[in-house]
């Protein structure tokens, strides 16, 4: 099946619009399944373990200091991937800074 340009931009169109997204807009996928909300929970607990482990083995072996930084880094990363799936778990994953943001001010006036 061999289509021009033209008629592939159409099919994407008609597709697009069946769909009810504007053209050109991302996939939009709506929530996360159980399933993968507990494989991103598992990657983010085995992920910060990992990485604490892997630089208290590199600082022990920097200097010298066997098992120390190893075990305490180590219950570091154990703290850290807990603390990613309660972030994640809550909503409060992708947000920045310290409380909502109020819309109803614009952000040019300044508060006297």
């Amino acid at each position: 099946m061999n289509l021009t340009p033209e008629e592939l931009g159409r099919k994407i169109k008609e597709a697009q619009d069946r769909q009810g997204q504007a053209p050109g807009a991302p996939i939009q996928t709506g929530e996360s399944t159980p399933a993968g909300r507990a494989m991103r929970a598992g990657v983010d607990l085995a992920a910060a373990i990992l990485v604490g482990g892997f630089l208290g083995y590199w600082l022990d072996k920097w200097l010298h200091t066997k098992p120390l930084f190893m075990i305490l880094l180590f219950f570091m990363g154990f703290a850290a991937g807990f603390l990613n799936i309660y972030r994640s778990q809550t909503g409060q994953d992708f947000k920045i800074g310290m409380g909502t943001l109020d819309k109803t001010e614009p952000d040019n006036e300044k508060k006297e």
